[in-house]
């Protein structure tokens, strides 16, 4: 009963610290010297980022920051003010077609309250964190803190920092900095707890609780066709379909060679020939990386073309030739020779290029992305932070054919097809 519960905890960490009780404290020193910073929550984490351009105030700023998952005050002065703000976010964001059509995935999921994450209203707003609860009596800054004591502690937590000092400069400013985080759980550990194999070595592997409950999506829901209407001018149809984790296939990447062949854009592509018969103008293919699309316990892979107007009443058409297009892919993996090879080395060549000769990231860029892949969706080791999701390693003919055979098929996928002209008068 107190969805977005992670994402008000994220504002709430903003509102003092035992060591640093004035409000919003760490955004006013950041400010101050020239620094930003901001916060995000995603199906299974949040991610708090800043940076200062004044290399000197880096091990002040440090304290401030690591002071959030030691003695945060959670006051409940600033308990109304915050979902307040979350408010004015969710308005801000609900006439977004992108937001809307991402909580309508989570809300027609077909899995009960508790059944799967996915299915929550993670957002939060005045009427998940306040009206709801009420209620039924639920004292939300009581849920509050036991999240906090439950989710908010080392092992659980990953850091990243770059800064113009040396490697044990740097190690001596966490240390000092976070060394008074605890270690497990301060309260009564959840049921999402991580399982940690060989820990606190550069061998360790992490299984995150949440790949226990399976795929987002009940059968119930897929095979079927949600017809949305959007907010702006659009037209689009959207295909999902849930497939396993992804961590695991880091080194070959089966989804990123399927999404390469699907969404290609050349002649004799599938876009190309839907192109020629006026019915779309674009596509996308692949597995997003963000944290609904790419998680522990599943990944989506989705087909979204642009539609035109002639498009959206022959989306019929467009879905037969999907599963035509489909089907040869199916047919090549089941022959002797399989695929080509020389699909996988251009697919190669293709990564290697873009990773070489990519626009240099800003650090506080860095630090995200860097941050981001050591969660335990990606299963990615140590040597293989900087480039183990951007480069494939290998070829793995059998990952690709599993996907394709058992996964891309018309009883694992639901249709949103979003067009302006539903709802017009005739």
């Amino acid at each position: 009963h107190t969805h977005g519960l992670a994402h008000f905890l994220e504002h709430m960490l903003f509102m003092g610290t035992s060591k640093y009780p004035t409000e919003n404290y760490y955004d006013s020193f950041l400010s101050s010297h020239g620094g930003s910073d901001n916060a995000y929550t995603e199906l299974e984490y949040t991610v708090y980022h800043f940076d200062i351009p004044m290399q000197e105030k880096l091990r002040e700023v440090l304290d401030i920051f690591g002071q959030f998952f030691v003695m945060p005050l959670l006051k409940m002065e600033a308990m109304e003010r915050e979902i307040q703000s979350i408010e004015s976010e969710f308005r801000l964001s609900e006439k977004s077609d992108e937001c809307r059509l991402q909580q309508l995935l989570c809300f027609t999921c077909g899995k009960e309250e508790g059944e799967h994450c996915f299915g929550k209203f993670s957002w939060g707003n005045l009427k998940s964190l306040k009206e709801i609860p009420e209620q039924h009596g639920i004292d939300v800054m009581a849920q509050l803190r036991k999240f906090y004591n439950q989710y908010y502690y080392a092992a659980n937590m990953r850091l990243v920092v770059i800064g113009a000092y040396t490697l044990d400069e740097l190690q001596e400013q966490v240390v000092r900095c976070f060394s008074d985080v605890p270690a497990h759980p301060r309260g009564e550990p959840s049921l999402l707890d991580m399982t940690r194999t060989n820990a606190n070595t550069w061998e360790e592997t992490c299984r995150s609780g949440i790949k226990d409950y399976g795929m987002p999506f009940a059968p119930a829901s897929l095979a079927r066709i949600y017809r949305v209407v959007p907010v702006r001018e659009r037209h689009s149809l959207n295909i999902t379909w849930q497939v396993p984790p992804q961590g695991s296939n880091w080194r070959s990447k089966p989804c990123d060679y399927i999404a390469h062949l699907i969404g290609h854009e050349a002649a004799g592509s599938l876009l190309s020939a839907l192109k020629a018969k006026s019915l779309v103008t674009a596509c996308y293919a692949g597995v997003g990386s963000g944290g609904y699309e790419n998680a522990s316990s599943h990944a989506l892979f989705n087909l979204t073309f642009t539609l035109s107007e002639e498009g959206v009443s022959h989306w019929g058409e467009i879905v037969t030739e999907i599963y035509n297009y489909i089907g040869m892919i199916r047919y090549y993996c089941a022959t002797q020779d399989g695929l080509p090879s020389w699909i996988y080395e251009e697919l190669r060549a293709i990564q290697d290029v873009a990773y070489k000769f990519e626009d240099e990231m800003t650090p506080e860029e860095l630090v995200e992305n860097i941050v981001e892949d050591m969660a335990p969706a990606f299963s990615l080791p140590p040597e293989r932070l900087l480039d183990g999701n951007s480069l494939l390693f290998e070829y793995d003919g059998d990952a690709i054919k599993d996907i394709v055979d058992n996964f891309l098929v018309p009883r694992n996928a639901r249709l949103d097809l979003m067009s302006s002209t539903f709802g017009r008068d005739a």
